[in-house]
């Protein structure tokens, strides 16, 4: 004989199954129509290259005009915005210069107000 638990969560389960359209017949899963990305606003898995909702897709081409970088510019730590190289962009070390033009000018103006250096280093208590 079936406890009470049991038996409220069979009719509940029963009541659940109702209101889900992935049911026994069209179970879901990384096959189901539901799943892919097929054009519509669902699915987001990949489909014949397609990855993402209708959205999504819309979306990543919209980023992708006004992104700088891509298949002919990519960036990586040799690419010109990467480097320091006196603009505002690059941080990254080239010719022992490190930063951008106000990382620089910032890294100057505080070593000049501080009095210990190359030269006179901190006291050793």
């Amino acid at each position: 004989m079936a406890t009470q638990l049991e038996t409220i969560g069979d009719r509940e389960r029963n009541i659940l199954l109702a209101r889900n359209e992935y049911n026994y017949g069209d179970l879901y899963d990384s096959s189901n129509t539901g799943a892919l990305s097929d054009g519509d606003d669902r699915g987001r898995g990949e489909n014949n290259g397609s990855v993402g909702t209708k959205t999504d897709i819309s979306e990543r081409k919209t980023l992708q005009a006004r992104n700088l970088y891509g298949p002919n510019n990519e960036y990586s730590s040799v690419n010109k915005n990467a480097l320091s190289d006196g603009d505002e962009k690059g941080r990254g070390e080239l010719n022992t210069s490190v930063g951008t033009r106000t990382d620089i000018g910032e890294r100057i103006g505080l070593q000049s107000k501080n009095k210990y250096g190359g030269t006179k280093t901190y006291p050793d208590f």
